[in-house]
């Protein structure tokens, strides 16, 4: 059935009928929407969920070295699980400017 079809059938439909979007609100021209309350809780699981796997991969990998390759980079063993606090950073960090 054509709009020509429908316009006879149901005099209802106008062509501003027809213009009109679907969904209200809706308009191509518009700049997408800034997401809301839903879509700011989806990027911050997805920005957490991504921090959590890289901090899995660095210790998965950390935990595969040798004690002397530890020691050579100034970790121990013991130190593997903390390097991702605060006060592990204070307590290493040094001035690498030399």
């Amino acid at each position: 059935m054509t709009a020509f079809h429908r316009r006879e059938t149901a005099p209802f439909i106008t062509e501003e009928f027809l213009s009109r979007p679907a969904v209200p609100g809706f308009s191509p021209e518009r700049e997408p929407a800034r997401p809301g309350a839903l879509g700011r809780a989806f990027a911050a699981i997805k920005t957490g969920l991504g921090e959590y796997l890289h901090r899995q991969r660095v210790l998965s990998e950390l935990s595969r070295l040798s004690d002397r390759e530890l020691a050579d980079m100034g970790l121990t063993r013991g130190e593997i699980r903390e390097i991702f606090t605060p006060e592990f950073a204070a307590r290493h960090n040094v001035d690498r400017s030399c």
